[in-house]
């Protein structure tokens, strides 16, 4: 009897089971499963703003089909924006418009969600406050109405992140704009080579280096995008702070700046084209630099002070720096400085606001190296930066000072490479510092160094030419303090391997001591 119930369970047939046990009766239990109503109606009908199905649980009503995002928006800080600034204790009327879900942000222009309806399904800075109305949507979920967000960021735009993140008291987008990052040179021309398209153009650097399949409005257009707002971000959350797509914090190259300021470290003939995009690769001290002959340190340990733990935040400890500004004579705020100019020790005003540099050296802003635990003031890191800095130039100026200004390595610049260049009379001697073949020679390996060290004050060793073929280079040494003992160590070494190969003197008194403060680990591996 047994056997022959569950033959018929297994074919599915119609069976039914009655258990009986001391103590029972006949159990009828009738469940009724029915199916929730997915949405709810808009109260800004107009324009179906849907808002929360479930105000007090914060249950979006796009979440309880999108679950994954729904999850990951709960933990952000735009779940909670309308709580946030009730308890700020200055909360006016105007704030709310981007403390809740409404025109702003998406590409609604005209009044709609909390600014028709201020109810709490409105709280929040929910789904539909970047992908605007989700009426149409929920009631025929097809592709041809989906409500996709758009990452375009600008000044002066309606739309998008700048709408809310604008403004004296939150100035992300001004200050991008600013930045490297969303007015950089020869954007159009890096950002359409598929080669440099992965750090240079928004689109690809969401899905190659972050590798984020997210949908979004300019996803399939021809339009290249800046590095925006929603590069470095993710709009629906992350497990890292504000929202970043990786760490800021990892001492590696999945950092989220070092995935792209990491290009090239070392050099591979021809080198014409000097370090690109090396400051990750300083701040590690990992895979950078050419190694003279004999070079005394263990690189592998090389770890400069400011990428060490005694730095928890990396690159963003110098280079996102919060600050208020006010008034000096009247005490009135005038900004919330955030950073996102990307300008470390910023050049700032008579008031403190930030400025275009570059400035004296007085007008900088170090308080992020002192109060990042690295030095105990502001006119002690200015100090330390002043002193190394000198150091930089008086190290660069051994292997070539442009004397006469033209930025052509010539041999009547001061330096040693220029005595190598004087005294060339052959294209075998020229070939010496010809940096369009395929062979590194020692004079070659110094110009990388000292390409890596450069300065602003040095700068025509970004851009120069010698025996008439041109070179170029981008800044990494973030004047000196990405890694001031491996700069230092190189520059040493490329001096003393150029004189030593060529045959050219040092002059006398000059000081080839390393100056800079040994990192942890460091091993000398030569006598």
């Amino acid at each position: 009897m047994q056997s022959d119930t569950w033959r018929k369970l297994a074919r599915g047939l119609p069976v039914v089971l009655i258990i009986l046990g001391a103590g029972y009766g006949c159990i009828d239990e009738r469940i009724v499963f029915r199916d929730r109503e997915l949405f709810n109606q808009p109260l800004d009908s107009a324009s179906g703003f849907l808002g929360y199905y479930r105000p007090a649980e914060k249950q979006t009503t796009c979440g309880n089909c999108h679950v994954s995002f729904q999850r990951l928006w709960s933990e952000t800080k735009h779940a909670n924006a309308y709580a946030d600034l009730e308890a700020s204790g200055h909360a006016e009327s105007f704030c709310y418009s981007c403390h809740t879900t409404n025109e702003r942000g998406n590409l609604v222009t005209v009044a709609a969600g909390y600014h028709v309806k201020q109810d709490s399904v409105y709280f929040d800075v929910q789904c539909e406050s970047c992908h605007g109305p989700g009426f149409a949507h929920v009631q025929a979920p097809s592709r041809e109405n989906w409500p996709l967000a758009t990452i375009k960021v600008d000044t002066g735009l309606t739309s998008g992140c700048g709408e809310c993140h604008s403004g004296i008291h939150t100035p992300f987008v001004e200050q991008w704009r600013e930045s490297a990052h969303g007015s950089g040179p020869g954007f159009n021309i890096a950002a359409s080579r598929a080669e440099c398209a992965p750090c240079h153009e928004g689109r690809t650097a969401i899905a190659a280096t972050f590798g984020s399949s997210a949908n979004y409005l300019e996803k399939s257009g021809t339009e290249n995008q800046r590095i925006v707002c929603a590069t470095c971000h993710n709009p629906h959350g992350s497990p890292y702070e504000h929202q970043l797509r990786a760490s800021v914090s990892i001492p590696s190259r999945e950092n989220l700046c070092i995935r792209c300021h990491s290009r090239t470290g070392t050099p591979t003939p021809p080198s014409f084209r000097g370090p690109h995009a090396a400051q990750g690769l300083l701040l590690l001290g990992e895979n950078v630099g050419w190694y003279p002959p004999g070079f005394a340190y263990d690189t592998a340990r090389i770890v400069g002070t400011h990428g060490t733990s005694a730095n928890s935040r990396l690159c963003a400890t110098c280079h996102v720096t919060f600050f208020e500004v006010t008034d000096k004579a009247t005490g009135e705020f005038l900004l919330h400085s955030v950073g996102h100019t990307f300008e470390a020790i910023q050049c700032l005003d008579q008031n403190g606001l930030p400025k275009e540099g570059p400035c004296d050296l007085s007008e900088r802003n170090f308080k992020a190296c002192a109060t990042s635990g690295c030095h105990g003031s502001e006119a002690s890191a200015r100090s330390a930066f002043t002193a190394l800095r000198s150091r930089l130039e008086f190290l660069l100026d051994q292997l070539w000072f442009d004397t006469d200004g033209d930025r052509e390595m010539d041999g009547t610049d001061a330096g040693l490479l220029p005595k190598l260049v004087a005294r060339a009379t052959t294209a075998a001697d020229s070939n010496q510092i010809n940096l369009n073949d395929q062979v590194l020679t020692v004079a070659e390996g110094a110009i990388w160094n000292a390409q890596l060290a450069a300065i602003e004050s040095r700068s025509f060793w970004t851009s120069g030419r010698v025996f008439g073929r041109s070179f170029s280079a981008h800044y990494s040494a973030g004047e000196g303090v990405h890694n001031p003992f491996l700069l230092e160590a190189l520059l040493i070494a490329s001096i003393n391997a150029v004189s030593k190969e060529y045959g050219l003197a040092v002059p006398a008194g000059v000081d080839l001591e390393i100056r800079a403060t040994p990192p942890p680990g460091l091993r000398r591996v030569t006598q």
